[in-house]
C-alpha cells in the first residue's frame, strides 16, 4: 500500500508513520492483504478553511466538516476485492474539527483521528451509511477496525 501524505497541519496529533500503518491496517481488514498491497491513496490533513471550501464545492454545504472522501474508482473491482486495485482516491481530515470532536466526546485526539481515517477509507472502498442497513454494515466494520488500531 502506498500512502501519499500531506500532514503539514501544525496541530496533527498523530505521527506520519502511525497514519501509514493505520491506513494499511484499514485496507487489510476491510479487503484483505492482497488487495491492500496494490492500493494507493492520499491523505490530506487540513484546517477548517480548506475543509469548508471543499465541503462547499463538492457537497454544497457551507461549513467545515470532519472528513471527506473523494473516491477515484468505485464498482465491481472494489466490491470483489481484487488485488492491484491502484489508486483509490483522497481522504481529507480537518485536524481542528477532529480535535474539537475528541474534546467534546472526552476521548484522545489520536482515537478521533483513527476513527476519521477509517471512516474516510471505508467510503473510498464503497461503504456508505445512507440507509440503516448500510449504516449497520459500515459502522460495524468501522468499530472493529478502530479497536484494532488503538
Amino acid at each position: 500500500m502506498k500512502l501519499f501524505l500531506d500532514d503539514a497541519h501544525p496541530r496533527n496529533p498523530v505521527p506520519a508513520a502511525v497514519l501509514r500503518r493505520w491506513a494499511g491496517e484499514v485496507l487489510r481488514t476491510a479487503k484483505g492483504a492482497p488487495f491492500a498491497r496494490g492500493c494507493e491513496l492520499s491523505l490530506v490533513l487540513a484546517g477548517d478553511a480548506k475543509m469548508r471550501d471543499l465541503n462547499r464545492a463538492y457537497r454544497r454545504k457551507d461549513k467545515t466538516t470532519d472528513v471527506l472522501a473523494f473516491p477515484l474508482r468505485e464498482g465491481r473491482a472494489l466490491r470483489r476485492g481484487l488485488p492491484g486495485s491502484g489508486a483509490l482516491g483522497d481522504v481529507v481530515i480537518s485536524v481542528p474539527q477532529a480535535l474539537r470532536q475528541a474534546k467534546a466526546a472526552g476521548k484522545a485526539p489520536r482515537a478521533e483521528m483513527a476513527l476519521l481515517l477509517t471512516h474516510g477509507i471505508l467510503h473510498l472502498l464503497g461503504y456508505d451509511h445512507a440507509t440503516r442497513a448500510q449504516e449497520k454494515r459500515m459502522f460495524g466494520l468501522q468499530d472493529k477496525i478502530v479497536r484494532k488500531l488503538l
